[in-house]
């Protein structure tokens, strides 16, 4: 036996009378503890209920403030650009932003988020499909070159020049090979289409799923290929690199001079590792939100 039953029993003893009433009110404790809790169930899941109801209806609040704040950083920027022109210090102020971005990759509206420089802006799109058909192709391509030299002093490249005395002729042919890379896909809405680029390190087959990655100026519609994403594999690959997109839209063509060579080439470096950024956060993005059922996944492998 404990000590605290020992004395519990001692107690008893020496006064049944009082023990008796303190098991009573004990018991008494017990019950009301007991009501107070079933009487607390019903309030405590009306609380969670609205609280999970509350959580719902500021969803599309939280998505509506995510949107507002998107806008006002457009019409700042807005405001930036047509002060930049009279205004020194506004311009510096829109250099030093004008790649910044409102949305993250998270956020379901990201390519709703333009790339800007300076006065050109891109904007982005996907599509997701499934793989019909794949296949690549390897071309030869041959360059030849003629030159033609004199012993006396003379030379002739490419047929024009002078010759003296004896004279060597000699052709120089060269080869490449590129690989051209064909692919189906049908899209979600059961349309097939067909695209191809210069390729060869971009992976896939047929009966696996893709988002492509489109980029093309605000002004117009028309996108280009720039990436894509193999939801079997989960792979992001680009297919233009951000050289190769600045040169097809022209983003920043100035040409480094005497006095200003450094500006030029620190504005285009900073330029390529801000548009990379981007396409790296797209890849990010797709990931998350251009997911196909897992069924359909596994039916490519």
């Amino acid at each position: 036996m404990s000590l605290w039953d020992d004395l519990k029993q001692k107690a008893l003893e020496a006064n049944p009378e009082m023990a008796e009433k303190a098991s009573q009110v004990l018991n008494r404790a017990k019950e009301i503890v007991t009501e107070a809790s079933q009487k607390a169930a019903p309030v405590l899941k009306e609380a969670t209920e609205r609280t999970s109801a509350l959580a719902k209806e500021k969803t599309p609040i939280v998505k509506a403030q995510a949107l507002k704040a998107f806008e006002d950083a457009k019409a700042r920027r807005t405001q930036l650009q047509e002060r930049a022109k009279r205004d020194k210090a506004a311009r510096e102020e829109m250099i030093r932003t004008m790649y910044d971005i409102t949305l993250t990759p998270e956020d379901e509206n990201f390519f709703d988020e333009g790339f800007r420089h300076f006065h050109h802006e891109l904007r982005f799109f996907s599509l997701t499909g499934q793989v019909l058909d794949t296949q690549k192709r390897s071309n030869v391509h041959l360059s030849a070159s003629h030159s033609h030299s004199a012993s006396n002093g003379g030379y002739v490249y490419g047929g024009y020049g002078s010759i003296g005395g004896s004279a060597h002729s000699s052709m120089h042919i060269s080869s490449h090979v590129t690989t051209e890379h064909e692919f189906w896909i049908r899209l979600g809405d059961g349309s097939e289409a067909c695209f191809g680029f210069a390729d060869s390190r971009i992976q896939m087959r047929t009966g696996q799923w893709l988002t492509l990655v489109f980029v093309h100026p605000a002004e117009s519609s028309n996108g280009l290929l720039c990436a894509i994403y193999n939801h079997a594999s989960r792979t992001y690959q680009g297919v233009m690199s951000p050289t190769v997109i600045n040169g097809r839209f022209g983003l920043h063509t100035e040409q480094p001079g005497f006095f200003n060579k450094r500006e030029v080439m620190a504005t285009e470096l900073r330029l390529m590792t801000e548009l990379e950024r981007r396409l790296t956060q797209i890849g990010q993005h797709v990931a998350i939100y251009n997911e196909v059922p897992a069924l359909e996944i596994g039916r490519a492998h």
